[in-house]
């Protein structure tokens, strides 16, 4: 697979030494990058983009190998959502899956989506053979890990589309409200995917609100509330994907917590959501750094490295990248608006008093940008006018391809930021498991 940083400076630029030590010093610093099969009508079989498909895939075939190497057949899925990693292991690899989550919303669709997919699961499997065998014949289809990307990747097999949206009153959703411990929050739905009710192959989500400062609760109130998907008394996997911010570190705090819980494995993302040390005055434990070792030397990253450690490199090398360039072009030139004709005092990731997120505008209308961001912020939009605005484009706009640069020179960090989080976080768990 080629190497990221070749799309964002090719070899043959002529860079001169000491960028050359720089981009070589950054990839030795970052873990290796491996890459994956995606294929969009097996994406399709699950009702998934390929991208989600991918990444369900390779996590549930690592966590079944982990599962039969360590003899267990009952996994707690933490931060489930919708469910798609935790029917997979139950359907696919006959695993007993309890997925958590703290939306309700996420609890009900995972249980509609699951029923409607069980309905339709013998088509869906043998579907599913028929592309393996395919990509055994033909090869994979290779792409960056985690991130697939495919024209259609929303569209579904027709036929299959047809059978899973069944129509939403035919479902019997059973929810209930309980008495349950301060530390926890929880209502449930309950249903097995196989006939004879066994607990393998079986997915119950729950909705509950996990305290990590109550780890000793935890396996004893999901048996108790999983109407026999779950036996504390069994050993067990704990998993997440896509668990974020510091829902990654507390799943790695859990295992090593609770003896009963044998192995892990979580996929962390949304770094920026991570705490650390000055955002946890209520005594709370940071999500970085959680290493005994990164804690003594005073590790600090701060949102901004943390929010670019989450960030794709691949996104300067298709054709999308003029368009994210504009962007951050138009979001730094804003910033000299708020800044000289509103005072703004605070622009620095860390402030909310100014966060515009997506706008929609025409791609090079510089001042619907503007006006869009000041009815956003509910500023007076009148203080600033069209030809200023384009003065302000103007007088600037060959800056831009500077900014380019700093924003690939960030981005060829940006690995070795997130190494850094994954390996504070491996020497978290070799710290604390004997």
């Amino acid at each position: 697979m080629e190497d990221p940083n070749d799309f964002i400076f090719p070899k043959s630029s002529g860079l001169n030494g000491s960028l050359e030590e720089f981009l070589y010093t950054a990839k030795q610093l970052r873990l290796p990058v491996t890459s994956g099969q995606c294929h969009r009508k097996m994406a399709a079989a699950f009702g998934m983009n390929p991208k989600k498909a991918h990444e369900v895939e390779e996590a549930s075939q690592l966590i079944s190998t982990l599962a039969v190497k360590h003899g267990l057949k009952q996994v707690l899925d933490l931060g489930s959502g919708k469910g798609y990693l935790s029917e997979h292991l139950a359907l696919k690899y006959g695993l007993a899956v309890v997925g958590v989550d703290s939306q309700s919303s996420n609890t009900h669709g995972a249980q509609c989506r699951n029923m409607k997919v069980c309905k339709v699961w013998q088509s869906i499997s043998k579907q599913d053979r028929q592309i393996t065998h395919m990509l055994a014949s033909d090869g994979p289809v290779t792409q960056a890990a985690g991130h697939c990307k495919d024209p259609e990747e929303s569209k579904l097999d027709p036929v299959l589309d047809e059978k899973l949206h069944v129509q939403e009153n035919k479902i019997n959703i059973v929810q209930s409200e309980m008495s349950v411990p301060a530390s926890f929050d929880c209502s449930f739905a309950s249903y097995t995917l196989d006939q004879e009710g066994a607990r393998e192959h079986s997915y119950f989500p729950l909705t509950m609100t996990v305290d990590v400062s109550s780890a000793s609760e935890l396996l004893p109130f999901v048996e108790r509330h999983s109407s026999g998907h779950f036996q504390q008394s069994q050993p067990c996997m704990i998993v997440g994907l896509h668990t974020c911010g510091d829902l990654a570190v507390n799943i790695l705090r859990l295992f090593c917590d609770i003896s009963a819980i044998k192995a892990v494995c979580v996929v962390g993302c949304c770094y920026n959501h991570c705490t650390e040390n000055e955002d946890c005055t209520d005594g709370s434990k940071p999500g970085f750094p959680v290493s005994t070792h990164l804690r003594s030397i005073g590790a600090h990253l701060g949102r901004t490295a943390r929010l670019l450690a989450g960030q794709n490199l691949y996104k300067f090398s298709d054709a999308t990248k003029d368009i994210a360039m504009e962007s951050l072009f138009f979001r730094a030139l804003l910033q000299l608006i708020l800044r000289d004709k509103f005072g703004a005092t605070d622009l620095t990731n860390s402030s909310k008093d100014y966060c515009v997120s997506k706008l929609k505008y025409s791609r090079g209308d510089f001042c619907s940008y503007v006006k869009q961001a000041l009815i956003k912020l509910k500023l007076d939009a009148s203080k600033i006018t069209n030809e200023e605005i384009h003065l302000l484009h103007a007088e600037h706009y060959m800056e831009m391809v500077y900014l380019q640069k700093f924003v690939q020179l960030q981005g060829a960090l940006s690995p070795c930021i997130e190494s850094l989080i994954i390996l504070d976080r491996l020497l978290f768990i070799q710290e604390n498991v004997s």
